[in-house]
């Protein structure tokens, strides 16, 4: 199911919403826990009829075998014993085994006992069914009779040849059996009320504990907000990647695909599936190693140049992951250069305007002077400095943008007093730069910025610029030389660290760029001493064609 289709899903299921989570917990539990239990009592009650009926049978067999066996029982059918004693026995023996009557029979099927006394001496109610006895074997029967429906069992007696010389018929009447059964199934009532009690208690807590689980959210509310979450995710203009401790994605946005698509990486970045390993090196692994959040630090994703924002994720002082936020920084830094180079057309402007408003009034002060003689040989002389110093750059830099810039440079130092140089050996031919002229115009603004301020305060404040570019190797090479007092060992070996500066707070991010753009570029840096005073940094940097012109 796509994006859209789950906000639709969940608006629906929103507006749908009758029941609170807690009631419709409590509510199928219990409707749950009452099926199951009217389904168990059903297959309970079942067994413990047919289980009732089962031990009633076995009962009265085992009552009617005993009294088979007994010797009174014997005697009294043989004329041994009084009918008297063998009444009392048989009421006596269905007293402590809890049957409804104990009838001993003759050969004859006469009754010997009985619990009415008055049908002792009559033959038995039914016959037919005792006769099965004489056979000598015992059996059960459900019949009618005297005490009502019952069930009962016969049992042949035996003397001591083996031959059948009487019945005893146990039995229990079906009301007793009946009554049997209510008692277990109001045992098995109070077991199934227990346990809808106890389902319900047990849905209200369940209930309970899920709304805490979900911060006192309902179902409709968390869908509201899961909603909210995505839309905001993909409406924002910065991509969004986190992943867990494990390095599995665990949000991704648009914003971030479309940026990967950009980039040309050949690969998918999906959630539930670990972060390739080249993102993971770029983006991630500091955070994993150091668990300090990153802020606003520039990253070269193949290619791309992206201003990144990361931070680790803890869950209970635990470490869960990071969330790394990142934005296409490449056409605002081509405005960002744009507008650098317009200041610096602007700057170099306002410096050659003072510089021609102080030789104005020089031309000024002669003409009034009437030294005409002199305003023309001053004149002369002016046009010579101009051509000689637009025309040596212009030879050597045939670049008009970076010729401009450097211009721009060498008269914005001027009002400070200190001399920019071109080396006579720079030499730049006309190239497609494309996008990698800001690149370069990015690297000679920093190095001739920390140039310049390493040498206002010296007494020789000189800056030699070698800019060349290698037609064999395609590489352009920059060479920035100053007169300062040079850069100790301790600082030079934390020089390039991003927010590292000896000049105040706010600074100490164009050192740390270069190294990342000539690292991202594969290029090479070195800082060596000038000796006898002052600093070089010597780069090399691979040119590039411009394809995104």
């Amino acid at each position: 199911m796509g994006k859209k289709q789950r906000k639709e899903s969940m608006i629906k299921y929103r507006n749908s919403r009758k029941l609170s989570l807690q009631s419709t917990i409590i509510f199928v539990v219990v409707c749950a826990t009452v099926v199951s239990l009217i389904v168990s009592a059903i297959l309970i009650r079942n067994y413990v009829v047919e289980k009732e009926y089962v031990n009633t049978k076995e009962k009265i067999a085992t009552v009617a075998n005993l009294v088979a066996a007994n010797t009174e029982v014997q005697g009294g059918i043989t004329g041994t014993v009084s009918n008297n004693t063998l009444q009392d026995f048989s009421l006596e023996v269905s007293k402590m085994t809890n049957v409804d009557f104990v009838v001993v029979l003759n050969k004859d099927l006469i009754r010997l006992s009985h619990p009415d006394a008055t049908v002792i001496g009559q033959p038995f109610s039914n016959l037919a069914d005792a006769k099965k006895t004489l056979s000598g074997k015992g059996h059960y029967s459900v019949q009618e009779g005297v005490l009502g429906d019952g069930i009962r069992y016969f049992s042949p007696v035996k003397n001591d040849q083996g031959e059948v010389i009487g019945v005893v018929c146990v039995g229990l009447t079906l009301a007793t059996v009946n009554k049997e059964v209510e008692a277990a199934q109001s045992k098995i009532l109070i077991g199934l009320l227990l346990g809808l009690i106890v389902g319900v208690v047990g849905a209200i807590f369940l209930a309970q504990k899920v709304k805490l689980i979900l911060f006192g959210l309902e179902p409709s509310e968390i869908a509201t907000r899961l909603g909210e979450k995505e839309i905001i995710e993909d409406e924002v203009s910065e991509g969004i990647v986190a992943i867990d401790a494990y390095k599995n994605v665990m949000l991704v946005n648009r914003e971030a695909t479309q940026m990967f698509k950009k980039m040309n990486l050949q690969m998918d970045v999906a959630v539930n599936q670990p972060l390739e390993e080249r993102l993971y090196t770029v983006l991630f692994e500091e955070i994993f190693n150091t668990h300090v959040k990153i802020k606003d630090q520039v990253l070269y994703l193949n290619g791309l140049e992206v201003i990144a924002s990361i931070a680790p994720m803890f869950i209970e002082g635990n470490f869960y992951g990071a969330v790394a936020t990142f934005r296409d920084q490449s056409e605002m830094q081509h405005m960002i250069h744009e507008l650098s180079g317009t200041q610096q057309y602007i700057d170099s402007l306002r410096a050659q305007t003072h510089e021609f408003m102080n030789k104005m009034h020089v031309i000024l002060g002669l003409i009034e002077l009437q030294k005409y003689e002199e305003v023309t040989g001053f004149i002369q002389q002016l046009s010579y400095d101009y051509q000689e110093e637009v025309g040596f750059v212009t030879e050597k830099i045939k670049v008009p943008a970076v010729a401009g810039f450097i211009l721009g440079k060498i008269n914005e130092a001027k009002e400070q007093d200190v001399d920019i140089v071109l080396a006579e050996a720079s030499y730049l031919p006309e190239l497609k730069m494309g996008n990698s002229i800001h690149i370069l115009l990015q690297i000679l603004g920093n190095l001739l910025d920390n140039a310049k301020e390493a040498v206002i305060n010296q007494e020789l404040k000189t800056v030699e610029l070698l800019l060349n570019y290698d037609l064999e190797g395609e590489i352009f090479i920059i060479q920035v030389t100053d007169t300062g007092v040079g850069i100790p060992l301790e600082i030079k070996e934390k020089m390039f660290k991003r927010g590292f500066s000896t000049k105040g707070e706010h600074r100490g991010f164009g050192l740390n760029l270069i190294q990342k753009i000539v690292t991202n570029h594969q290029g090479f840096i070195e800082v060596t001493t000038n000796e006898p005073q002052g600093t070089r940094f010597y780069i090399e940097l691979p040119y590039e064609m411009g394809e995104e012109e």
